[in-house]
Formats: structure tokens, C-alpha cells, sequence
């Protein structure tokens, strides 16, 4: 047992190592740093291609409400011009022609091509809405361009 007042000797601090320096860094991590960097910069360039390769596919998508026949031709047409050489699309004089393209019913297409140039071309509601639900399916289907 220890006698009163006696102290216990200040233990010696151990030599410790300085602390280890973040810079300058191997050069293995400066390599890894840049082709990280690289591959980042390779993928949001690849992204803003895509979405402006994709810009007549969100201009396409906000004209799907047309409420005539002639504008829902005019639409098919403006989108296979996208997806097909001009000279084809061309040759696509009819709108039987042009409709063949598309997945429409074929109740649907035998009236827009009925109604196509004739003073009577309005549709009703629910024949537009789901003319504009087929050719929605279609636009999100095609390939990207």
C-alpha cells in the first residue's frame, strides 16, 4: 500500500509519429481522380446528347392534343420524318400510306383517312383522347434517334 502523499511518477509520453500528410498523394490516386473525373464528364455529355436528340420527342409529346384530322396527319408525318430517310417518307403520298405506319385500330385509321382534307374533320372527344393515347404508346416506343 502507498504511504500518504506519495505520488505516482509521470509515466513518459511515448514518441509518437508525426501525423500522416493527405498532400502530396501517391500518384496512383491522382490517376484514379482523373479517370473518375473523366468517365463523369464522358457520361453527362452522353446525357445532354440524349436529351438533345430527344428534343422533337418533347416537342411531339406537347402537340398531342390536335382536334382535327389534317393536324393529326401533319403530326405522323413531322414524326416519321424523324425516324425515316426524307426521300421515303416522300413517297408516302396518301394517308393510308402513312397511317400503315403507325399501330393506330384500324377503325381509327379508316376515319382519318376518311375525314383527311374534307370540311368535316373535327373530331369528338373521346375518338381524339384515344387517338392521342395510341400515339402516345407509339412516340415513347420508337427507337431513339
Amino acid at each position: 500500500m502507498l504511504a500518504k502523499g506519495f505520488n505516482t511518477p509521470e509515466l513518459a509520453h511515448p514518441a509518437l509519429p508525426a501525423a500522416a500528410s493527405w498532400f502530396p498523394l501517391p500518384a496512383g490516386w491522382t490517376v484514379l481522380g482523373v479517370i473518375v473525373l473523366l468517365i463523369i464528364f464522358i457520361v453527362l455529355l452522353n446525357m445532354l446528347a440524349r436529351f438533345r436528340r430527344n428534343r422533337w420527342r418533347r416537342e411531339a409529346r406537347k402537340q398531342l392534343t390536335q382536334q382535327q384530322v389534317d393536324g393529326w396527319i401533319i403530326w405522323v408525318k413531322r414524326v416519321l420524318l424523324v425516324q425515316h430517310p426524307r426521300a421515303r417518307v416522300s413517297q408516302w403520298q396518301s394517308p393510308e400510306q402513312i397511317l400503315a405506319q403507325t399501330p393506330l385500330d384500324e377503325e381509327l385509321r379508316t376515319l382519318l383517312c376518311r375525314r383527311y382534307c374534307q370540311p368535316d374533320n373535327q373530331l369528338e372527344s373521346p375518338i381524339n383522347q384515344r387517338i392521342a393515347t395510341q400515339l402516345r404508346h407509339w412516340l415513347e416506343t420508337l427507337p431513339h434517334v
